[in-house]
């Protein structure tokens, strides 16, 4: 091996571990062939049986099995699959990924039903875990090595391990890209994410969200990073907090850039008195998926041309 790719691998090694906290694993117990047992994100021991008639609930699952070349044996999606856009176009719906329907679910007839660990509501997850179909929970955790795992983890349980691997490399090489344009362009500035505006204020993300993680991925700091989870967040509190940039899901964008031009606390900070706000389609940002280098990646630049050193 190269002194040159051991430093590239050591670098994208150390970057990943230093970012995020990693996700438990998700261990098949099958040695080879198609997965026969495997124990899901929920820690459930489960026999996923042909997988040809496959329910995703969870955009990252539709769009990692679409990667894997397995977009023939996928017959519904949850609307958070929006990528590729051709998922939803070609497979029936399942509405959203937390506002399931088992009965929905279960008329589609599928063989395997895979969801996000998040998916719900818990009435639903429990009836489809209740009824003769298997359901594999797969882990939500926002973090470069998650997506690694998930990677391998679904492409073992549909036989396409090859695939897997070669997807994995991929993921790999470019969140060591990411990695060296980080180390070139420091964009240290203070990102808040906004979900949405509830009766005229922001919702703002804090530590222990995939937002958070994104941002910190990117190389900002996460200006709601005092709170834990999604806040909704008054004018004094938002004055002190101090934004460089507000930072938005594309889906909506217009409504926030209207809403916080009238909120008297955002113009108080330098994002206010800027007016700078970015945005991101929600699943491509959010979604923590296979092309979540590719995002974070561009994030970082959004960031930086922004709000320029």
């Amino acid at each position: 091996m190269s002194t040159r790719l051991l430093r590239r691998r050591t670098l994208g090694r150390a970057t990943m571990g230093a970012l995020l906290v990693s996700a438990p694993p998700l261990r098949l117990l099958a040695a080879t062939g198609p997965a026969t047992r495997l124990t899901d994100a929920r820690g459930r021991h489960v026999i996923p049986g042909p997988a040809r008639r496959i329910a995703c609930i969870g955009g990252t699952i539709t769009e990692t099995l679409y990667d894997l070349g397995a977009a023939d044996r996928i017959v519904a999606v949850d609307t958070t699959s929006t990528r590729p856009p051709a998922a939803l176009r070609e497979k029936k719906s399942l509405g959203y990924m937390r506002t399931i329907s088992a009965e929905g679910v279960l008329s589609l007839q599928p063989d395997l039903i895979l969801a996000m660990n998040d998916a719900g509501p818990p009435t639903a997850m429990d009836q489809l875990i209740a009824s003769t179909l298997p359901v594999v929970f797969v882990d939500a955790t926002p973090s470069p090595d998650a997506i690694l795992e998930r990677t391998r983890f679904l492409a073992r349980l549909i036989d396409a391990e090859k695939a897997g691997d070669a997807l994995g490399a991929s993921i790999e090489a470019r969140f060591h890209d990411l990695a060296a344009w980080r180390a070139a362009h420091p964009v240290a500035r203070r990102v808040l994410f906004i979900m949405r505006m509830t009766n005229g204020h922001p919702m703002a993300a804090g530590t222990g969200t995939a937002a958070d993680a994104v941002i910190r991925l990117a190389g900002a700091i996460n200006a709601g990073g005092s709170m834990q989870g999604y806040k909704i967040v008054e004018d004094e509190a938002l004055i002190t907090l101090q934004p460089d940039i507000v930072l938005t899901m594309a889906q909506g964008a217009d409504q926030i850039r209207t809403a916080l031009g009238a909120d008297p606390g955002f113009r108080l900070t330098p994002a206010g008195r800027r007016g700078t706000i970015i945005a991101m389609e929600g699943e491509r940002l959010l979604g923590f998926g296979p092309h979540t280098p590719d995002a974070a990646l561009d994030l970082a630049r959004m960031i930086a041309a922004a709000s320029p050193a």
